[in-house]
């Protein structure tokens, strides 16, 4: 079963937050905490293959909402609140179209049901992360050294740096299982048009600077999802959480609140 992290009282109405390709669920300890403080139980995988949970072969979204469910199930929990964010996005559309009544309300982070007309741009960071030489790092620096050389933005570097782990037993390694995901990358570009229709309150929050929600995607969203709303965040990126944590907050407490936009 996945490794997840919990915050707040397991009494309360859950809501289950899902990350995106090479995240974790420890960057979503903040909001774990702020949700906690509204009111809600909180739980935060860490998808198959990335952070501390099991490794497998097989990636798509099929599986990792099921592997969601499992979750769910040891928990008890019959009907949640979703979040997800990019490929945590599809993993939490994948579980509504198939599984609506665990579903209360959707909410997903800048990301679309369609299929991606270009390649994803994790390719290079799971590329660079691949070429890193882990047997001759004595230090972190010596990796984020390594990692400088692709001219990634400081975020993104940040970003990648943590996914590498330290033991004594092992030295250096990365969390996620880097073969799988990128063996398996043309899976998570894959589109879910004609997966389903989920019919529950929905909020997509897309950023104004991102190009993973455009005007063309929207009859799909209107058809699959059709009690949905947008919210755009315009000094946004694609990571809306970190660009814009005060507007994704505020758009967010409203939806799970109830509250129109």
């Amino acid at each position: 079963m996945l490794f997840y992290r919990k915050y707040g009282d397991s009494k309360n109405k859950p809501i289950v937050v899902l990350h995106g390709v090479l995240g974790l669920s420890d960057n979503w300890d903040y909001f774990g905490k702020r949700f906690a403080e509204l009111g809600f139980y909180v739980i935060i995988p860490d998808m198959r293959n990335h952070g501390q949970s099991p490794r497998y072969e097989t990636f798509n979204y099929k599986v990792m909402a099921r592997d969601v469910r499992q979750v769910l199930e040891y928990e008890h929990i019959t009907k949640c609140y979703v979040i997800g964010h990019s490929m945590g996005g599809k993993i939490a559309m994948t579980l509504a179209f198939r599984n609506p009544e665990l579903v209360e309300r959707l909410e997903v982070l800048d990301i679309s049901p369609r299929q991606f007309d270009h390649p994803l741009e994790h390719v290079g960071f799971i590329d660079a992360m691949g070429k890193v030489d882990l047997r001759h790092v004595k230090r972190r620096g010596d990796v984020e050294e390594q990692l400088a050389k692709y001219n990634f933005e400081k975020r993104i570097l940040l970003f990648l740096m943590k996914n590498l782990s330290y033991s004594h037993e092992h030295g250096f390694r990365w969390k996620p299982y880097l073969k799988a995901i990128y063996k398996n990358i043309g899976e998570i570009g894959k589109g879910l048009e004609n997966q389903g229709i989920y019919e529950g309150p929905t909020l997509f929050i897309r950023g104004g600077q991102s190009d993973y929600i455009m005007e063309k995607d929207l009859p799909v969203m209107k058809e699959q999802l059709p009690n949905y709303q947008l919210v755009t965040l315009e000094n946004s990126g694609h990571w809306i959480h970190v660009d814009d944590p005060k507007g994704f907050m505020e758009a967010t407490e409203r939806f799970l609140m109830g509250k129109s936009s």
